[in-house]
């Protein structure tokens, strides 16, 4: 497959999702799909039962929290890291040019 033929993946946001759960319940996963510009409805409807499981399993809920944690956590590490890295190499440049 060609990059031309690739087709790109959308992202939608927390609240999208949710307000297009919402609709879904009210007329249904292909129409809500189609309305929104969803391309494919099984999105949607598994968006649905992703919504479902985490309402009725409160072990899968916090399992699913702990895993949103853990990645933000992740970022956040790798953010420091590149912070840690930039005051490293300043103070290696500042340390050079005092002792001239």
């Amino acid at each position: 497959m060609s990059k031309k033929q690739r087709k790109i993946r959308k992202s939608y946001s927390p609240e999208f999702k949710s307000q297009a759960i919402e609709l879904a319940k009210e007329i249904g996963s292909k129409k809500a799909a189609e309305k929104l510009g969803i391309e494919n409805s099984q999105t949607l409807g598994a968006w649905f039962r992703y919504s479902q499981k985490i309402d009725e399993d409160s072990e899968f809920k916090e399992i699913e929290q702990l895993k949103a944690e853990n990645k933000r956590l992740k970022k956040e590490a790798n953010e420091d890291k590149k912070v840690i890295a930039i005051l490293k190499d300043a103070t290696a440049f500042f340390c050079q040019d005092h002792l001239k």
